[in-house]
């Protein structure tokens, strides 16, 4: 009768412990996305996300959190979409500063119907092609503002803030509107390829004769909005 190879036995099996140990490591450590250059990381860095292109949200988030500990309000809904809102703002201005021209940072954001006219990585994409026109570009960003401005005004009643936070609040959000707007303006409607024929014109999006003269667009029918949110 053969010896039985208890050595073996013992190297196999402690070889496969080893094995499946080095698995399980591995599949419990997160993965980062590797593509997110010297800018840091969109998400997981903080709230909200893109964290480091926009202060101001993350002041103004500060605020309002620290007001919901003290005095218990119920606003969890309110808070998460001003929350998503500048991190849209964050993640578009991220992405357009970028040296690139890749839908990075902003291809993680959710469409919200309730404050969204056209979802915010397809926003960035026709800014980063040029191939936006003010009036489209100006739509999203009012529906942003007014939206933002509707939330701060419930968040801040419900939790009962004084003027002078109320008017920080306000201040913080308007400047971070403002710094993203403006950083969309000029990288979106100014076009540095000339137009062939005509060396002195820039390429931009085109706007149709019958669209020129037509006022601002106020998203509203019968006192609803498109998707039926006041």
């Amino acid at each position: 009768m053969a010896e039985v190879p208890y050595e073996l036995i013992i190297k196999i099996v402690m070889i496969a412990v080893v094995v499946f140990f080095l698995i399980r490591f591995m599949n419990s450590v997160p993965k980062y996305n590797r593509v997110e250059g010297f800018a840091g990381v969109a998400r997981g860095a903080g709230h909200p996300d893109c964290l480091r292109t926009l202060p101001e949200a993350s002041q103004l988030l500060d605020i309002l959190y620290g007001a919901d500990m003290a005095s218990g309000f119920d606003a969890s809904g309110d808070y998460k979409e001003l929350e998503l809102i500048l991190s849209k703002m964050a993640c578009l201005k991220k992405d357009l500063m970028a040296p690139g021209t890749q839908v990075d940072s902003t291809r993680y954001q959710a469409f919200e119907t309730a404050h969204d006219r056209v979802a915010v990585a397809e926003l960035c994409g026709l800014c980063l092609s040029k191939n936006i026109s003010s009036r489209d570009l100006d739509i999203s960003f009012a529906t942003w503002r007014d939206r933002g401005n509707d939330l701060l005004r419930r968040l801040c009643t419900a939790a009962n803030l004084k003027d002078a936070e109320l008017k920080t609040a306000e201040m913080l959000f308007k400047k971070a509107h403002e710094d993203v707007y403006s950083i969309a303006t000029s990288r979106c409607l100014k076009g540095d390829l000339k137009v062939v024929g005509d060396g002195d014109s820039e390429a931009s999006a085109y706007d149709a004769p019958a669209a020129q003269e037509l006022g601002p667009y106020n998203y509203t029918y019968g006192g609803l909005s498109a998707s039926g949110w006041n």
